[in-house]
This record gives C-alpha cells, sequence and structure tokens, in this order.
C-alpha cells in the first residue's frame, strides 16, 4: 500500500513539472475516475502534495545569497526581551545580534571568511570591566583558509578560539539564550557584567588573533576518530593588535568512539594584559573537558574549566562545570531544554559561587524562525539576591 501510494505521487509530481496544462488536482480526478486510486487516497495524496511544496518554498527562502561559490551570503538578528528579578534593572526591549556573514571557496583549497555585527560591542582597549566602549559595527571574523589535505588545514586571521564545545558554537545556534557562566567569564567572553561573568581581557566574543592548524586523523570507515586544533595567538582580542612580546598557545583535541558521542579536552595558555591592569603582563591559564551525546530527538553535553590568573605566587584560580539536556517533544518544532550551571569566580574565597537553573524552550516556526524562552533561576552560596531572570528571543536567519 505505502509503496503504491508513493508511487501515484512520484508520476503526480513528474505530470504536473513536465505537463503545465495539467494541475496535479486535475491528474488525481482524472485517476479517480478511472478507478486507479479512491478518492480517499487522492484526497490524502493532495494533502502530502501539499505540504511538500509548502517545503520546497521554504526552502528556496532559505538558500544563502551569492552567484557563486566566491560568495555566499547569510545573516541573522536576534530580538531580545528580559524580564529581571534584580531591582534597579529595567525590563525591556534589545537587538542582541545583527550580523551578516560573507564567505566563500576560491578553489577547493582556498576559502574565507567576514562576519559583521552590527550591534554595538565593547572593544578591546580600556580600562572598563567590559573591555573598553562601545564598537559598531563590529568586526567579528576575517580569516582565510587553506586546506591542502584531508588531515590539515591551516586558518590564518581573526577567528573563534579554539576552546571549549560551547565557545566553538555559534550564537544563532545555542540551545538557551545565554551562555553558561563559565564559558563567559573564562573563554574571552562577556554574558553577565553585573555578576562579574567578564574574562580578564574584556568582551572578546570568544575570538583573537592568530594562526591555526587543524583537522581530523585515524579514520575508520566513513568516520574520523580524532579531531584535533593547534593555535597560536596574540591573546590580546579582536580587532587589535599584540600589547606585549608574548604569544598565546592553545590546544583542543576531541575524540569519536561512536558517531553519536564526543569527548574533547582543551588547554590554553597565555602571558596577557586585563583589562584591571592594562600595563601588566600576567599569566592566563585555562584548562577544560567536555562531553556531547548527540541523538535523534535528545541531546546532552557537560563541561568543566578551570582558569588560572595573575602570579603564580598568588594566582586567582575560577573554576565551573555545567549539564545541560534538550529534547523535541515534536521533531523539528518544539523543543524543552534543562540546564545545570555553577560557577566559583574565586577558589580561595568562601561563599561567592553561583548556581543557575535554567528551565527552556525552543519553537521552530520554520528552518529560519525560532522563538527561546528561558528562566533562569539563580542561588547564590552567599548572601541571597533576588536576580533571577526571564527571557524570551525571537531569532530571524536566512
Amino acid at each position: 500500500m505505502r509503496r503504491r501510494y508513493f508511487s501515484v505521487l512520484a508520476i503526480i509530481i513528474f505530470l504536473a513539472v513536465s505537463a503545465k496544462a495539467q494541475t496535479p488536482n486535475d491528474v488525481l480526478n482524472i485517476l479517480v475516475r478511472k478507478g486507479t486510486i479512491s478518492q480517499a487516497e487522492a484526497d490524502s495524496i493532495r494533502a502530502d502534495y501539499a505540504i511538500k511544496q509548502q517545503d520546497a518554498i521554504a526552502k528556496g527562502k532559505t538558500f544563502a545569497l551569492g552567484s557563486s561559490r566566491l560568495l555566499q551570503l547569510s545573516g541573522y538578528t536576534q530580538v531580545r526581551y528580559q524580564s529581571f528579578q534584580l531591582k534597579g534593572k529595567p525590563d525591556g526591549f534589545d537587538i542582541r545580534r545583527a550580523r551578516l556573514d560573507f564567505q566563500g571557496d576560491f578553489t577547493s583549497k582556498w576559502s574565507y571568511r567576514l562576519l559583521l555585527d552590527f550591534v554595538g560591542n565593547s572593544g578591546a582597549n580600556g580600562t572598563a570591566a567590559t573591555g573598553g566602549a562601545l564598537v559598531s559595527p563590529l568586526l567579528l571574523d576575517a580569516f582565510i583558509a587553506y586546506k591542502p589535505w584531508s588531515f590539515l588545514k591551516i586558518t590564518a586571521g581573526q577567528f573563534t578560539i579554539p576552546f571549549s564545545l560551547e565557545n566553538l558554537t555559534q550564537d544563532r545556534l545555542l540551545e538557551t539564550a545565554d551562555r553558561s557562566q563559565v564559558v563567559s567569564a573564562l573563554v574571552a567572553r562577556k554574558e553577565d557584567g553585573s555578576n562579574n561573568l567578564i574574562d580578564s581581557i574584556g568582551n572578546q566574543n570568544g575570538r583573537d588573533l592568530g594562526l591555526q592548524l587543524s583537522g581530523s586523523i585515524v579514520k575508520i570507515g566513513d568516520a574520523n576518530l580524532i579531531d584535533y586544533y593547534l593555535a597560536v595567538l596574540n591573546g590580546a582580542g579582536i580587532d587589535v593588535t599584540d600589547n606585549n612580546e608574548f604569544k598565546d598557545f592553545d590546544a583542543r583535541l576531541v575524540f569519536h568512539p561512536f558517531k553519536a558521542l564526543a569527548i574533547g579536552t582543551n588547554y590554553y595558555n597565555g602571558y596577557d594584559r586585563f583589562t584591571s591592569s592594562p600595563t601588566k603582563d600576567q599569566n592566563r591559564i585555562r584548562w577544560g573537558a567536555e562531553l556531547l551525546l548527540d541523538l535523534d530527538r535528545f541531546t546532552a553535553r557537560a563541561e568543566w574549566l578551570k582558569g588560572q590568573e595573575g602570579l603564580n605566587s598568588n594566582p586567582t584560580v575560577h573554576e565551573g562545570w555545567y549539564a545541560q539536556g534538550s529534547y523535541f517533544l515534536v521533531p523539528k518544532l518544539f523543543q524543552f531544554v534543562f540546564r545545570y550551571d555553577t560557577y566559583d569566580p574565586n577558589k580561595y574565597k568562601k561563599l561567592v559561587s553561583n548556581t543557575y537553573y535554567v528551565f527552556g524552550t525552543n519553537f521552530y516556526f520554520n528552518s529560519w524562525t525560532k522563538l527561546q524562552v528561558n528562566y533562569s533561576w539563580r542561588t547564590e552560596a552567599g548572601a541571597i539576591i533576588n536576580n533571577d531572570l526571564f527571557t524570551a528571543q525571537l531569532q530571524l536567519s536566512f
């Protein structure tokens, strides 16, 4: 029955394309009159054909704009509403991100990317906690990549630091509206400045300038067992030249024992100038471990990160981790997310850690529109602060 159904559907689609004089509805009526199919089967085929037509139209609207592989243009914007429990922080709307992404392939080996954000972001210079005055538009990615072999890719320019699974996840693909506390505080980002979730080098959107070697090795069947990343970075942030004589080093390994499972480890060692002491070079070291399980409708991920800053004799040590699970209650339409997120900004101080319990839902209207609704229930090891946060974010991409 199922084979017959799809065979008839294929015939109708073929006739509709090749013979403009007859519509699919006309063909169905002829088949019903001849007794080839029943009226109920015809109605079912009409409904299925209508859905396929809508999907085809939707896909046609989401292709990257470009006349050739030399230029592929895409982008997205995020409109956000936040409601703060904390007194003194007004609720309201804002444009969180508005980005244009230019990328392309000159040949099978050479490629490039330029990513711009037209929403103001704090720059790298200055002594403010966020790293300086607002810069808009802000150049996020600007790199050239050369891939001579399948196991080696050389990237030069400004790119996302190859440290942390969540840091390497694009903003538009996040399952929660905000990143975890520990990634915001330790991987050149700023998510919540009021709670000191700002990296010591300021808000760099998780990026830096440098040279990176990456690739996949140890192939088993059609899958690669190991992904590797090695990077030499300025350590000063984005859109600026280096501010000292030292370079930062980053290494990342990800193992894929199974197709659905990834286990990663990260290490970063730098000697940088912090926004709190812009004329003094200090150690900035990071460690990390991660796990990702990606099944059909269920995804789980967890990360642990530790950071050390300052002199070796008297360093500041930060540590945190999160565990997150998401499940599609309705495939490709409605998703539920929960995350346990804890962070200690100073291991040598008592009662300064924070734990967030994030409850979220994602509703996918179609392939280019997503609505995220999050409630972050926030607890403190020390004095209780009423700082829970409700966030609703609408994203439109093309």
